[in-house]
């Protein structure tokens, strides 16, 4: 197996004999193993431990014996910990998800002095993501499975199935951790592990082998589709201003247009329920809404809308004084009224009467039922209503924010100044509001 696994390492890393790498070795058997061929091999590499403390006195003796592995005391052994639970709580996402990103944002951080970082991902792995792929629904290229390089990140380990490790671990009498998490079925990709695979492997016993040669073929068949793929996204894509626009007609004339709605959308994190969905809003009303983790994809006319999710912010802001406003992203001045006063329709700028308004005033998102008295009109408006007829989008909605007096809408900023807080020949000082930098404000 040594030989095998040297010239698979040749073909990830080709400077294998001068590089420097770091090996993410968590205690258990396949870790071990690569840690074992490392030094069979007489490469230059020092070692990355993890300990999540996600299993107690477990964890702890993990990490003990890795930094007293006897055949790795010549290497250097970082260390890490993580109060992994406490870091995920409210975050949202599963601890398992967690635990990923800590161990690749730390391995990056101490990784700059090497060549590569070398995970023990096997064959076995490999299925067990397929299948998990195949189950959350996926395309072809999830079929592709775990890369075996990506960036710095290799996986010299990802072609030999678990069998050859266990035996070689056996054939060289070492020793290693035993994972009590890996034996429980509560995980989806446990189950996979215990219940699917050797089933599959019962009908047909060279499963794993299968696997690995197909994972070649739909590289280069995703390769392939990819190319096609962005020929058809050049006709119906748009991108501007961090905003994505879909054209439902174009989309609509594209050969097998709902295969290639999912693979463009697909690296936003919507799946192919969603696409299916998504492609039923096609030939509905406007105003259909649809969320991945980080993109909001909306049924918009004749289009389809995607912008990335910001934070949100909804905290409403109070100005006690017109020198506040500067802090916002405003220029104000105060001014006396004269017959030559010149009123321009600037949306970004508006007068308004000093002995209209009622401090403090407020900043705020707009809410449903909100209404105002549009500049020069004398009749109530909704602001609702005063969007649709700007055919203003969902997403330029989220972003708009009014300014208020005793909870009347004195502005709505950057569109329509309000008419009950106009000048008039009565006004004897007035501001000039002008909207400038709105970064400070909230999104």
């Amino acid at each position: 197996m040594r030989e095998k696994f040297y010239q698979e390492l040749l073909h990830l890393a080709p400077n294998a004999q001068s590089a420097r790498f770091l090996l993410a070795v968590s205690g258990g058997r396949d870790s071990i193993v690569l840690a074992h061929l490392f030094t069979k091999c007489n490469l230059f590499f020092d070692i990355a431990h993890c300990n999540f403390h996600l299993r107690g006195e477990e964890s702890d003796k993990e990490m003990v014996f890795v930094q007293n592995i006897p055949f790795l005391s010549s290497q250097k052994v970082f260390v890490k910990e993580f109060d992994t639970f406490a870091i995920q709580k409210n975050s949202g996402k599963s601890i398992e998800m967690i635990a990923r990103e800590l161990r690749y944002q730390w391995f990056e951080e101490i990784g700059e002095d090497y060549y590569y970082l070398v995970t023990a991902h096997h064959a076995n792995d490999n299925a067990e993501t397929i299948l998990i792929n195949l189950l959350r629904g996926t395309g072809l290229r999830g079929m592709q499975g775990i890369a075996p390089k990506n960036g710095k990140i290799i996986r010299p380990l990802l072609k030999f199935p678990s069998y050859l490790i266990e035996k070689y671990c056996i054939e060289q009498d070492l020793e290693f951790c035993l994972d009590s998490s890996n034996l429980k079925d509560e995980f989806l990709r446990n189950k996979i592990r215990h219940n699917i695979i050797p089933e599959l492997e019962k009908i047909k016993p060279n499963f794993i082998d299968t696997f690995t040669k197909n994972c070649s073929t739909f590289k280069q068949q995703t390769q392939f589709l990819d190319s096609q793929i962005q020929h058809y996204k050049n006709q119906i894509w748009i991108e501007k201003d961090n905003r994505i626009t879909i054209n439902i007609d174009a989309l609509k004339d594209t050969p097998f247009y709902s295969i290639i709605l999912f693979e463009i959308l697909n690296p936003l994190g919507f799946n192919s329920d969603d696409v299916e969905n998504i492609l039923k809003s096609c030939d509905s009303h406007s105003g259909k809404r649809f969320l991945s983790h980080t993109y909001s994809l909306v049924k918009d006319r004749n289009s389809l809308v995607i912008e990335m999710i910001e934070e949100k912010n909804e905290d409403e802001i109070i100005i006690h004084s017109i020198e506040e406003f500067e802090k916002y992203g405003f220029i104000i001045k105060k001014k006396r009224n004269n017959s030559n006063l010149n009123i321009t329709a600037n949306p970004k700028l508006i007068l308004i009467d000093v002995a209209k308004l009622i401090f403090p005033l407020s900043i705020r998102s707009w809410k449903k039922g909100d209404s105002f008295y549009p500049f020069g009109m004398k009749t109530k408006k909704k602001l609702s209503n005063f969007f649709t007829d700007l055919k203003i989008d969902i997403f330029k909605k989220q972003k708009i924010r009014i300014l208020c007096s005793n909870n009347e809408i004195v502005w709505i900023i950057n569109y329509r100044a309000d008419n009950r807080f106009r000048v008039d020949e009565h006004t004897e000082w007035y501001y000039e509001l002008r909207s400038q930098n709105l970064e400070a404000m909230p999104k």
